[in-house]
Formats: C-alpha cells, structure tokens, sequence
C-alpha cells in the first residue's frame, strides 16, 4: 500500500492462499533461514530485513545469516528488525546484529498504560499517526556533517516558515533528547531532529537540511 516492495519467505505450505488473499506481490514457500532461500528472494537488492518466528533460533539464524552475506558483498549493512518476548532475548538479538527488536508485549503495555492516562490520545493515534493515510507524520532526520544549519540556533534555520514543519524533539550524540527545543538551541554535529508535519513538509524539510548552502528562501522569511 506505501509502495514498498517486498517478499515473503515463509514454510506454510497454505502461503500461496495467504498470498493471493492479503495481495502479497511476491512471496517464497521455504525455510526462511537457509542461505539458498534468501537467494531466491535476490537479498542482494534488499535495504532491509524482517525477521519475525516465533521461535528465537530462527531468527538468530536469519540475523547471522544475513549479516554473513552482507559481507561477503561488501555492501552497506542491512536494516535488520526482529521480535523477542524477553528483555534477556531482546539484548541478545541485538548483540548477534539485530538494528530493532520489537516486542510484542512490551509495545501492547506501553500503549494500554498511555490510554489510560490519556484515553483521548488513542482517537488521535489512530487517526494520525498509525494509518497510512493520515495527513500527519512524523520522522527522524539525521543531520550530516556537510549541512548548513549546522553550529546556527534552531530559529536562525527558519525551517519552521519555510516547510510548515516542526522540530519536536533533538537527540544528540550522548543520547540527551530536548523535547520542544528552544529557538536558542545551537545545532552541533550528529545531531537528529524528530520532525511532525505534512508528509510534503518533512520530505522538504529533510531536503533543506541536507543541503550544503543556506537556501534562497531565507531572502523571504
């Protein structure tokens, strides 16, 4: 539906059914883990990996071999995601190579102890947030080296007039997050912004600060 090609790899023998039922473009009959499956499915070209068996094994064999073939190609590494039912079994796919282990129960928490904090907030999750449609996103944008908003205050940027975005939150190297950063907050080296906005507003907004020269714009805001 985002228009994110993909394949399914999985052993159910009813999957071709499954398949054609939920409009899976592309899918495998076989065990996910062995090498000669993740061929089929051309890994070569893939950005990223989702791994999700029930049982642990599976997925520490998919990580492994993943991460074996990744460099044997030499390629960038694979966005790997995964899922674990325990905290002792998240930090352990993640020290095998995993980039993000979900977990099923801890998500299912998280969101029933906010509701009931805030029970208004779930209308507004689901509406904007969680369906692919909504007009509203939200997204993290790293900020490279060569950007020039870099070693300027957060007002002194005008993303905000420029791109109808807003930068809710920063993450810096130490891993401090500022939520709500102030006009006066000095932008230093590997930082990440959390932007929410229009999805045009984000894709403009990643696009100025991964922009090596202050934009014309900035004449007119």
């Amino acid at each position: 539906e985002n228009h994110i090609p993909f394949v399914v790899i999985d052993n159910n023998p009813n999957l071709a059914q499954i398949a054609e039922e939920n409009s899976y473009p592309y899918f495998i009959i076989g065990e996910p883990h062995m090498e000669n499956t993740l061929l089929k499915a051309h890994l070569s070209s893939a950005k990223s990996v989702i791994t999700l068996s029930p049982n642990l094994a599976d997925n520490i064999a998919i990580i492994s071999v993943v991460r074996l073939y990744e460099k044997e190609l030499g390629r960038t590494p694979y966005f790997i995601m995964t899922n674990a039912d325990t905290q002792n079994d998240i930090e352990k796919l993640k020290k095998l190579g995993a980039n993000s282990v979900v977990s099923p129960s801890k998500l299912a928490a998280q969101r029933l102890s906010a509701v009931s904090v805030r029970p208004d907030m779930e209308n507004i999750l689901e509406r904007f947030l969680y369906q692919k449609d909504s007009p509203i996103d939200i997204e993290e944008i790293s900020v490279p080296e060569y950007s020039w908003i870099r070693f300027k205050r957060l007002k002194e940027t005008r993303l905000r007039e420029m791109t109808n975005a807003d930068v809710v939150g920063i993450k810096e190297p130490n891993n401090k997050f500022t939520p709500m950063p102030s006009g006066e907050f000095l932008i230093g080296s590997d930082v990440k912004f959390l932007v929410i906005g229009t999805a045009e507003g984000i894709m403009a907004t990643k696009k100025l600060i991964n922009s090596k020269y202050k934009p014309q714009e900035m004449k007119y805001v």
